[in-house]
């Protein structure tokens, strides 16, 4: 997926000078801009065009409020492959085209943008801004501007079930996608695929593989029924406190591996590896077998249980017993990785072929 470029005075490049605008968040950007320098866009568009004839590629239109943008833009798609085609060169006739939905006009008119295109991205940091008439650069307006208001929980809940209706696939970007904190209440809203920064991605992937779909789907039910921004915090942050992974600042500390006074049994009927304390909710590192392959998923302590070791003595005996049965692990669970980071001689446990993905 290719976006378009997307600049305005908000967003000022030093080769492509524009004026100064009293407000230019809501001025002469995205699609605007460009459909105003036509030959700017068709260089782009020629680019990607070019691009497809070898590699699956979309492209995606940003800053779209309406079915006249949008018709503008698909128009110019239509003039640069027509000057592809009198040129002999090659690209996919077919190539997805999306729309971005960053402004409040463009939730309005979602069912009649999704008869336009072939797929959404919502662009969650312009979309709260704008719904919720905040700044989110002034710091003075920072306190206004809040992605789990209300209002904006139930847009993006409309802008899925919307596009799910018509069978145009829709995905999330901007900071909110980015942070596990909100992750299992968009799932939970109906997104299933999320632009995220490089820097966020294992945290993200993290969020996504401790979730479970009836309970994301059970805290969006409970935070669309409730109308206030406080209330709703509070609820995603619980949620968030309870299946955060553990933390690993005990890697560095010269008790770290002389273990705490639990048992940790494994639990192969749960494949799993577990440590209980008296009434309180089990720790647990869980797993799955693919083939030769064991894959440490995903590594679990309780609030209670939390500050004692107890994750270090999950994973050491985890991976004492891959040792002994000669498993050939993956570590997909952060703190695992960590684990053998500061534990290489644990190290020739790791199966190679992931070694080398890295």
């Amino acid at each position: 997926m290719i976006r378009v470029l997307d600049v305005g005075s908000d967003k000022p490049l030093s080769y492509f000078p524009l004026p100064r605008e009293a407000n230019p968040a809501m001025g002469f950007r995205g699609i605007r801009l460009l459909l105003a320098h036509p030959k700017l866009l068709h260089t782009q568009l020629r680019a990607i065009l070019r691009l497809s004839a070898t590699h699956p590629v979309a492209i995606l239109l940003p800053m779209i409020d309406g079915i006249d943008d949008l018709r503008a833009a698909k128009a110019a798609i239509d003039h640069a492959k027509e000057e592809l085609t009198a040129a002999g060169q090659s690209f996919d006739p077919l190539i997805p085209v999306g729309a971005m939905i960053e402004t409040p006009s463009a939730v309005i008119l979602i069912e009649h943008l999704a008869d336009e295109v072939d797929f959404f991205s919502v662009g969650s940091n312009d979309l709260v801004q704008f719904l919720l008439a905040a700044d989110r650069i002034r710091g003075e307006m920072v306190s206004t501007y809040d992605p789990l208001h209300p209002a904006v929980i139930q847009v993006l809940a409309k802008l899925v079930t919307v596009a799910r209706s018509k069978g145009t696939p829709i995905s999330l970007c901007g900071e909110i996608a980015s942070d596990p904190t909100y992750t299992n209440l968009l799932i939970g809203l109906g997104f299933r695929s999320f632009s995220v920064s490089p820097g966020r991605l294992l945290d993200i992937k993290h969020a996504i593989r401790a979730t479970d779909l009836k309970q994301a789907e059970k805290l969006a039910e409970q935070v669309l029924s409730v109308h206030s921004t406080g209330a709703i915090r509070a609820q995603v942050q619980d949620d968030w406190n309870r299946r955060r992974p553990v933390a690993s600042p005990e890697f560095n500390s010269p008790t770290s591996l002389v273990g705490t006074s639990l048992a940790v049994t494994h639990n192969l009927a749960r494949q799993r590896f577990e440590a209980q304390a008296g009434e309180s909710a089990s720790a647990f590192l869980s797993y799955r077998v693919e083939g030769e392959r064991v894959i440490l998923e995903h590594t679990f302590v309780p609030d209670a249980l939390r500050g004692q070791g107890i994750a270090a003595d999950l994973v050491r005996v985890a991976l004492d017993e891959a040792r002994q049965r000669h498993w050939k692990i993956v570590p997909r669970c952060s703190y695992v990785a960590s684990f053998i980071e500061c534990h290489p001689e644990c190290a020739d446990l790791v199966d190679r072929r992931e070694v080398d993905l890295n």
